[in-house]
Parts: C-alpha cells; sequence; structure tokens
C-alpha cells in the first residue's frame, strides 16, 4: 500500500489567515476591517483569475466570522458548506439550499455557503438563489465564487458585496516561490523562479504545484530545467528564429520551426515564449539582444494579431508560421524599398552633379567646391521616401494603403497631406491606431519626424460618385478588403 507521505506543496502553504494571504492586499484590509467593527454583508462576491486566492479568503472568513483558530479544518464544521456549482448546478440543489437555510446553525455563529465557480449555475437556480439572496435569515452568509462575473446575472451581483481579485504580478510570485523554496530546502536559480512565473498565468497555486513537479524532477531548478521538463524551447532557439525574421530568411524560419515542433513543442505555448521574450526586450531587460525594440514591436503586433487563429481547428503550428513568415516578409519588403530608394536617390544626385559641372565649368562660381542641392532634387528626394513609406503600409495595411492612395497622399513642410474626399475616410485614417502606424512608418522613411494632416476637397455636393477607382477605395475602407493584381 502506497502512504501519502506529505501534501502537496500548494496545499501546504495555502493561506491560513487573511495575514498570510499574497498580493491581495486590497481586499483583505477590507475584510480585516470589516469583521473587527462587525459589519459583516450577508453576501460577497469573489471573482478574478484561477489561483488567486478566492477560496482560500473565502474559508478564512467563514472561520473568522465564527471564530475558530486559523489551523482549524472547516470540514468537520456541519454549518460552513462548500458547494461546486459545476456538478451541483441545477434548480434543485439551489431549493434544497433554500429550504435548510433557515434552519438555526449546529454550533456555530454562522451558516456560511462557499459556492465555488458560482456562473456555472443554471437560469433557473439563480431565480431560486436570487430569493434567498433577497430575504436571508441573519445566521446566514453567502460567498460566490467564480472566474466568469459577467455571467452571473445583475440581480445577483448587485446584492452582494464585490471584491476582484487581481492577478499576480511576476515579482510577486517570484518572492513567495523563493521563501517556500528556501523553507522546503529546494535548489533554485533566479532564472528558473522567472520561468515558472512567465509560466504560471499570474496564478500563485500553478506556480506553486510547477515548482512542486520540478523539485522531485531536478536537483536544481534553473530555466533550462523548467523548459526541457515543461516541453519548451530553449532562449538560443527563440533568439535564432526572430534573427532570421529580422534578415527576412523566411525559409529558414520555416525550418527552424519545424526543428523546434519535432521535439514535441506545443505551438500555443512557444507562442506565450515568444511574447515573454519580446516583451523583456521592450523593457530593456535583456542584455545584447539579437534584434531591435522597433523590431520587436513589430513581431509582438505580428504574433498577437494571428493568435485567434490557434482555437479554430487548424494545423497547430500553422498561425505561428504564418504570423512569423510575415514578419520576415515585411521585414524584406521594408529592406527592399530601402535599397531601391537609396539607389534612386544615387542616380538622381549623380545626374544632377554631373549637369552642374558642365553648365560651371567655364564659370566664376567653379570656386565654390561643395555643390548645393538643388530643389528639384529635395523634391523627387522626399517623393522617393514618400513612396517607400507608402510601400512599407501597403505591405502592412492594404486597405489602409487604398485610403492614402486615394487622397494623393504626399509630403509637404514635414506633414503627410491627405486629401480625403469622403469624411469616413478622413475618419478611418485618423483612427488612432492607424495615425500611428502612418507617421511612425513614414517619420522612418523620411528620416525626420512627419505629421499627419488629413484634409477634405472642396467637392461641390452635386458631384455623384462615378469613378471605379473611387467605388472600390470606398468598399475596402469600409469593408477592410485588399487590392489583388489581377
Amino acid at each position: 500500500m502506497i502512504r501519502v507521505s506529505q501534501l502537496a506543496l500548494y496545499r501546504k502553504y495555502r493561506s491560513a489567515d487573511l495575514s498570510d494571504v499574497v498580493g491581495q492586499q486590497h481586499i483583505t484590509k477590507t475584510l480585516e476591517q470589516s469583521i473587527k467593527r462587525d459589519r459583516i454583508s450577508h453576501a460577497y462576491l469573489f471573482t478574478g483569475p484561477r489561483g488567486v486566492g478566492k477560496t482560500s479568503v473565502a474559508r478564512i472568513l467563514a472561520r473568522r466570522v465564527n471564530g475558530l483558530e486559523s489551523n482549524e479544518d472547516i470540514g468537520s464544521h456541519l454549518d460552513i458548506i462548500e458547494i461546486d456549482a459545476a456538478s451541483n448546478r441545477g434548480v434543485d440543489e439551489m431549493r434544497n439550499l433554500r429550504d435548510k437555510i433557515h434552519s438555526a446553525p449546529s454550533n456555530l455563529k454562522y451558516k456560511v455557503y462557499i459556492i465555488d465557480e458560482a456562473h456555472m449555475l443554471t437560469r433557473e437556480a439563480f431565480n431560486a438563489l436570487l430569493k434567498t439572496l433577497e430575504e436571508p435569515p441573519p445566521h446566514a452568509i453567502f460567498v460566490l465564487a467564480t472566474t466568469e462575473a459577467h455571467k452571473l446575472p445583475d440581480t445577483i451581483i448587485s446584492r452582494t458585496q464585490r471584491y476582484d481579485f487581481r492577478p499576480f504580478r511576476e515579482e510577486v510570485i517570484v518572492e513567495h516561490l523563493r521563501q517556500i523554496a528556501k523553507k522546503e530546502k529546494i535548489s533554485v536559480t533566479d532564472d528558473g523562479l522567472v520561468a515558472i512565473a512567465q509560466l504560471s498565468g499570474n496564478g500563485m497555486r500553478d506556480a506553486i504545484g510547477m515548482l512542486d513537479q520540478l523539485a522531485v524532477a531536478s536537483e536544481t531548478v534553473d530555466e533550462k530545467s523548467v523548459q526541457s521538463y515543461m516541453g519548451l524551447s530553449s532562449i538560443e532557439q527563440i533568439e535564432k528564429i526572430l534573427i532570421e525574421c529580422s534578415s527576412a530568411n523566411s525559409s529558414k524560419v520555416i525550418s527552424l520551426l519545424e526543428n523546434v515542433f519535432s521535439e514535441g513543442i506545443e505551438p500555443t505555448a512557444l507562442n506565450i515564449q515568444f511574447q515573454h521574450y519580446l516583451r523583456r526586450i521592450l523593457l530593456n531587460q535583456i542584455e545584447s539582444a539579437p534584434i531591435s525594440q522597433e523590431f520587436a514591436l513589430v513581431a509582438l503586433e505580428a504574433l498577437m494579431s494571428y493568435q485567434p487563429y490557434y482555437k479554430l481547428n487548424v494545423q497547430p503550428g500553422l498561425p505561428l508560421e504564418m504570423a512569423l513568415v510575415k514578419l520576415s516578409r515585411f521585414r524584406n519588403t521594408e529592406q527592399t524599398a530601402t535599397a531601391n530608394t537609396t539607389e534612386h536617390i544615387k542616380t538622381e544626385a549623380s545626374s544632377h552633379t554631373a549637369s552642374s559641372s558642365a553648365s560651371n565649368s567655364n564659370s566664376a562660381s567653379s570656386k565654390t567646391n561643395t555643390i548645393k542641392p538643388s530643389q528639384d532634387t529635395r523634391s523627387v528626394d522626399i517623393a522617393s521616401r514618400c513612396a517607400k513609406g507608402l510601400s512599407i503600409i501597403k505591405e502592412h495595411n492594404n486597405s489602409l494603403y487604398a485610403l492614402l492612395h486615394s487622397g494623393n497622399a504626399h509630403i509637404e513642410d514635414s506633414k503627410l497631406i491627405v486629401e480625403c474626399r469622403f469624411q469616413f475616410h478622413k475618419q478611418r485614417i485618423e483612427e488612432f491606431r492607424n495615425r500611428e502606424i502612418i507617421e511612425k512608418v513614414m517619420s522612418r522613411a523620411c528620416k525626420q519626424p512627419i505629421a499627419l494632416e488629413c484634409r477634405l476637397r472642396n467637392t461641390p455636393t452635386s458631384d455623384k460618385v462615378d469613378n471605379e477607382e473611387e467605388i472600390v477605395n470606398s468598399a475596402m475602407a469600409i469593408l477592410g478588403g485588399e487590392l489583388v493584381d489581377g
């Protein structure tokens, strides 16, 4: 017979009193004051992500209002009733509760009903519970715990005191795990604790559970042991893929991804790893990062834009492949546009220099050693850079490019002027996200700050939209379509 030698760490280190609760001081302080002042509510709603302490605080509250010791097992008291709404979600269970609640407590001051996963109750069950919450007996207290408060009827929520439990910050999880590891004499490294915290989904229970598993599987819990045991990619592999993306080598990106997937690493977990790594670059937490912060931001946007596809019935790794290949193509387009623009500028400058030298060879002004570019050359330069910026926008967002193209977008005095024929075109371009993209890309292309300025054309109201291009652009602005070369 196998004997369980010790409790799981998440049970052993479950908070026993309000002072033990980690990271939810905004709740514990309020509850502490209400208990001291004997101002107990008849119904509480605890909501927040899983593993943040909702049920633990509910049990602590049940002990405190009844004057029980912090180490006392509430399971031995008939007056503290825990109900799992996921398996007791029907109207019969709530009617049974309603019938029994009016009887006096057997040996405690209050009857406390802790209803876990309360959002799982049926509509009829909520209606039965509502009658009890409207007219509760003075000896009854309800604590509803849920991860999805928006699924509860407003009539239920309005009759409770609501407390929103916050997800744990990474540094809070790391510090708490460090204390547990010290007490349990578990050998851990800082990077190992950070890796666990990042994988915990901001939940303390999951983090402690992972530490418990890894303490058995590894002599020292470090970043590599976490990655190996949890089926994650190494940082070196992630960096290699990002470097190939920034080098616009999409075929190499696919090859590296296939190697990673062949090791049994889940695409969704790899996507999360990429996002954590890119965020650390943006926060300057990685020394000698392999890519720039600017490219890290673009990469993060690409990965997040394909995240909804993971829920569809497609090949598991396809959304991640699509995001990274599109990212490398975006980089390739940007590099090609830059190269073409540079070559164009060099050609124009060379031609202008040659013509100027020939016309001024017999002139007294030939003493001047430097040739200032003419206004025409500067105009060509600006127009070329503007075209480069528009081509980058086209690759990133074709429908936005169509609106700019229809508005004859051009540079004037450090401004991108767009002359819109319709008000809704102007509003679409001036949306915060679109404005941010346009100004960022055009400033980078023109190598100077560029501000967007949209204007409405002075078009007579009697004019009709009879131009095919305007019709196409209007449809694209509304529907978000793309131009396809036929």
